[in-house]
């Protein structure tokens, strides 16, 4: 996330000489990167880059806090100062706050006040100045006032009319939105809610805000507002993030509380916020305070050792000097046993390991500064063997190009996806720390993983997907067996995906030759062939397994080491012939249980005169082979053909119950 800060409103939160230039420089050295500095309104405008986990350091607070902990590495002063704002005065009168019906599990902090009096004032020039710089549409005071606390504090606060509250039951009830329930939000764009959206409903259960998102329209300030409800809540950030990207509403607020933004600081912002009110609208505070916080941030203390602290960052930092580092970020830190124990502030949710507190140190330490020492020897030059890393592309573009998937699933399968691979359970290598309690195999075939996605994708008529990835086949007292393979499955006819494989390893220049049935034993098929290549033009070599799987889908793998040592770049050389080929084509009717495959090897091996043999159409029970007859030396007539076109029918006849659609003339 990006953020917009001028130079000028930094400086109400930081002490400093120090000159946007340099601050630019030391800033992007340790902590967030400022990408770019504008001159916009007569300021410097700091174009800030703030990694998604530190929600912290999106505000203009978050950034000074941040050069106060940074700038005095670089030996340039600065300090932060204290937050302006004022303790809550007395109410001038007690209006009755509203009955807030709390929901724990879905709003951390509810904090809110009544105010009077609210002049309609024009948005000060200073302000507005600031907003235009940040690309903030202007409206009146009474609004712009909560978008610029957001801004300068990073948490999100709303201003509802009270007198629309009251007119409804003076009730907000905080619950989810049910399937079907509509909200108008304040730019007039109506939207049903999907359910589960977290909601404020009044007296009358009508939706008035998308609390942490954006408020509606029946509930905001408008013309004829005198009195407000100045409230801030922090709603669960999953439920946040949720509503957000379901109705695609992203505001600042939004990007702020779906990561998990300091609810302690809401109380910050209602004070900035009644302090902003009376000065500028001559506001009146007409209630108590109402403050709903019933779990308030409290992180668990982290212990980092010199040693751990060494290890990580290659460097010696004294213990003392890093103590000093962290407290600079508003860590509490304590010495002990030649470790140091690291309590992080509330606004820091993110430090939870000790590797998250060396980051730290290394950061405020300088990156810059951490020593950088080449590999003691030459760097490789030489491939691992068995990798090429072009020809798994070109196999992934080609296979993209045909409209298949490619996908990447868990090398670690659950117990009924590892039988699925036809290998017992006992035959699979079983982790003794995995990452989740339900996958904890190493798996022995891709296919299963591939069959479940297209299974999760059931609703899609045809659906193609593969991937290259490596399974694991256990050896005793040793590491298994790990062998890469390219794994197919498809709601495509058997034909089909035994046609895409033939043009894929055609484009190697690897010829399929035959896939003679073997028996299911280890494997996923219910019905399997091998997948045999040409190697040499004189025997053959098994380079996977085609067939159909439990579920009716055609699914292969091919054993990409295997590829890869019989793949070429270009063919090999042949000389132009010297005669022309004969080319006739043949329409058989088969049973429906026949395999092509088969009946082309039959075929080709009736005679060397005969070329090659391509299945060219199919309709029904009727099948087209194309036959290619061709002698490089002699020109081939009639009389040498009509011995052979009879040798064909009759091997399709006898050998696959073959009937010859017409007749020889």
């Amino acid at each position: 996330m990006n953020i917009l800060i001028p130079h000028t409103w930094l400086l109400e939160h930081l002490e400093t000489e120090c000159d946007p230039v340099t601050l630019q420089k030391c800033l992007s050295l340790c902590g967030p990167s400022v990408e770019r500095i504008y001159e916009r309104e007569g300021d410097s405008i700091y174009d800030i880059e703030v990694t998604t986990n530190r929600a912290d350091a999106m505000s203009v607070r978050g950034i000074a806090r941040e050069a106060a902990a940074i700038l005095p590495q670089f030996n340039i002063d600065a300090e932060l100062k204290p937050l302006s704002a004022s303790e809550i005065p007395t109410p001038n009168s007690t209006l009755a706050l509203p009955t807030i019906n709390e929901n724990d599990a879905l709003n951390k902090r509810t904090i809110c006040i009544v105010l009077s009096s609210i002049n309609r004032a024009p948005t000060p020039e200073w302000m507005a100045q600031r907003l235009r710089a940040l690309d903030i549409k202007i409206h009146d005071a009474a609004i712009d006032i909560t978008n610029y606390i957001t801004h300068e504090l990073g948490h999100p606060c709303h201003a509802f009319d009270y007198d629309m509250l009251v007119a409804h039951g003076n009730t907000i009830t905080i619950t989810e939105a049910q399937p079907g329930e509509s909200f108008t939000l304040l730019d007039g764009v109506k939207y049903t809610a999907v359910g589960g959206e977290v909601v404020f409903k009044d007296g009358t259960g009508e939706i008035i805000d998308l609390p942490s998102i954006k408020g509606t329209a029946n509930s905001s300030i408008n013309e004829n507002t005198k009195r407000i409800l100045l409230l801030a809540e922090s709603i669960e950030a999953k439920k946040v993030r949720f509503a957000s990207m379901t109705h695609a509403i992203r505001t600042t607020a939004a990007q702020l509380m779906e990561k998990n933004a300091d609810p302690t600081l809401a109380l910050d912002v209602i004070r900035l916020g009644i302090q902003q009110f009376q000065e500028i609208c001559g506001a009146q505070v007409a209630s108590e305070l109402y403050d709903h916080f019933p779990a308030p941030n409290r992180h668990e203390p982290v212990t980092l050792s010199s040693t751990n602290l060494l290890r990580y960052l290659g460097v010696e930092i004294p213990l003392e000097k890093a103590k000093q580092m962290l407290e600079r970020l508003e860590c509490s830190v304590t010495l002990a046993d030649d470790s140091l124990i690291v309590t992080p502030p509330s606004f820091r949710p993110d430090l939870t390991i000790p590797a998250d507190i060396v980051e730290e140190v290394a950061r405020m330490y300088g990156y810059h500064n951490l020593p950088s020492i080449l590999m003691p020897t030459a760097i490789p030059t030489t491939p691992p063997a068995n990798t090429n890393f072009q020809l798994e592309q070109h196999c992934k573009q080609f296979l993209a190009a045909l409209g298949w998937q490619e996908l990447y699933t868990y090398s670690m399968v659950s117990e009924s996806i590892a039988l699925q691979s036809g290998h017992s359970i006992e035959n699979h290598l079983k982790l003794q720390n995995p990452l989740t309690d339900d996958r904890v195999y190493l798996r022995r075939s891709v296919l299963p993983s591939l069959n479940e996605i297209i299974l999760q994708n059931s609703h899609l008529q045809s659906l193609s997907v593969f991937e290259l990835a490596h399974v694991y086949h256990p050896q005793k007292n040793a590491l298994p067996i790990q062998e890469l393979e390219l794994s197919f499955v498809s709601t495509q006819s058997y034909q089909k995906v035994k046609g895409v494989l033939e043009v894929l390893l055609r484009q190697s220049f690897i010829t399929l030759v035959e896939t003679p049935e073997q028996p299911v034993e280890n494997t996923p098929f219910t019905q399997r062939a091998h997948l045999n290549i040409a190697v040499n033009g004189t025997k053959t070599e098994s380079i996977g397994d085609i067939g159909v799987l439990q579920t009716g889908y055609v699914a292969a793998t091919i054993n990409f080491a295997i590829l890869l040592k019989n793949a070429h770049s270009h063919p090999k050389y042949q000389p132009i012939p010297k005669t022309a080929p004969i080319i006739e084509d043949y329409t058989f009717t088969l049973p429906k249980t026949s395999n092509i495959g088969p009946i082309i090897t039959d075929i080709t091996a009736v005679n060397t005169l005969i070329h090659s043999v391509v299945l060219l159409d199919s309709y029904q029970a009727n099948h087209t082979f194309r036959v290619t007859y061709w002698d490089y030396e002699n020109s081939l007539t009639n009389e040498r053909v009509e011995p052979l076109r009879k040798a064909v029918i009759t091997t399709v006849e006898t050998a696959h119950t073959g009937t010859l659609v017409g007749t020889l003339e």
